[in-house]
């Protein structure tokens, strides 16, 4: 059986761990799926790709292969989408996740209410008074359970596997963190904020390969990138409607990042929604590149593999145009040259 996990590892953690164990238990292969050198967030991650695919082997992966960066800074929907296609092409049994809720029956009913015509109605509804995406679900279907993320993403996945009519069994196991399990977990989030907690929730392993600088030198080339993009180019861009290049333009940028963002960001253009925005500005992704790549299915990018389980890199392939070029600007930040793509623009 292949069980499938689709992941950041933004840095790995001891949570992390526990759902590779459960993985490990119940599966002959473990495949991850990880995001690349950007993240849902549209930041950076904290060590490069093949570190944290290399973590992920230490941690009781067999195989580690690349989502794609359309897929990995995007939404959860699209996010969701991209990592189950990946799952369906590696056949797959089964994808395992972990949730708020713990209960795979109460996410897959909210996955079935989001195939109904009036709740998709009310989510369009709110959507258009400028409710960001996570929060109109949540309201459309009712209840709390969708108010928490990782709840979303279950059902998310749960909802992409319908879409594809692809032959897996969702699984989950309850998410917990340093709120929930103060002395056994702290959240990537946490980790990443505060080198103190490393030594107790991550890996030795881990710890040595984050770069804490590689976010403040992205948001300092980022804000200096924005303030030469012209409306016109902006106009252009995934994201970007209701003349948001307009403010964006506007917006001061000789302040640093924190202060342009303060001044773009809105009820409806939330902070993370920005930052995607602005990443999809730097690698140049329209709504049209994005709407050709979303149609596509995900090459089969290996980052790394278990030395036992080698047979799993048959149908490897190369990454995609647009996860080279997010690569190129990554390796920016870790002291290499600029990028051939940045010097064109």
């Amino acid at each position: 059986m292949k069980c499938a996990v689709i992941c950041e590892f933004n840095p790995l953690h001891t949570g992390h761990k526990k759902l590779l164990d459960f993985a490990r238990e119940t599966a002959d292969d473990v495949l991850c799926i990880m995001s690349g050198n950007f993240v849902q967030r549209g930041m950076p991650a904290v060590a490069n790709k093949y570190k944290r695919a290399a973590h992920a082997v230490k941690a009781g992966a067999d195989l580690v292969v690349e989502l794609p960066v359309v897929y990995s800074a995007a939404a959860a929907e699209n996010f969701a989408l991209g990592g189950v296609m990946l799952a369906n092409k590696l056949g797959a049994d089964v994808l395992l996740f972990g949730s708020e809720c713990g209960d795979v029956r109460l996410l897959e009913k909210c996955a079935c209410r989001l195939e109904e015509e009036e709740v998709n109605a009310e989510i369009r509804r709110l959507l258009k008074e400028g409710v960001p995406y996570p929060a109109a679900v949540s309201r459309a279907c009712g209840g709390e359970l969708l108010q928490k993320p990782n709840n979303v993403l279950g059902v998310e996945y749960i909802s992409a596997i319908k879409k594809l009519s692809a032959n897996i069994t969702p699984v989950t196991i309850k998410r917990e963190d340093n709120r929930s399990a103060p002395q056994q977990y702290a959240s990537s989030t946490a980790l990443r904020e505060d080198a103190s907690l490393r030594d107790k929730f991550t890996f030795p392993f881990v710890a040595q390969d984050i770069k804490d600088d590689t976010e403040k030198l992205y948001c300092d080339f980022a804000v200096k990138f924005m303030a030469a993009a012209k409306v016109d180019y902006l106009a252009g861009i995934a994201d970007v409607t209701e003349g948001l290049q307009n403010r964006i333009h506007r917006a001061e940028k000789w302040k640093g990042f924190e202060h342009f963002i303060s001044q773009v960001k809105t009820k409806r253009y939330t902070r993370v929604r920005l930052q995607r925005i602005i990443l999809n500005c730097i690698l140049g992704i329209t709504d049209e590149v994005r709407a050709q790549s979303l149609t596509t299915a995900p090459l089969i990018n290996v980052l790394a593999v278990n030395e036992q389980k080698t047979h799993l890199l048959k149908g490897a392939e190369k990454a995609d145009e647009l996860t080279l070029r997010a690569d190129e600007l990554y390796q920016t930040f870790e002291g290499l040259p600029y990028p051939k793509l940045l010097q064109k623009l």
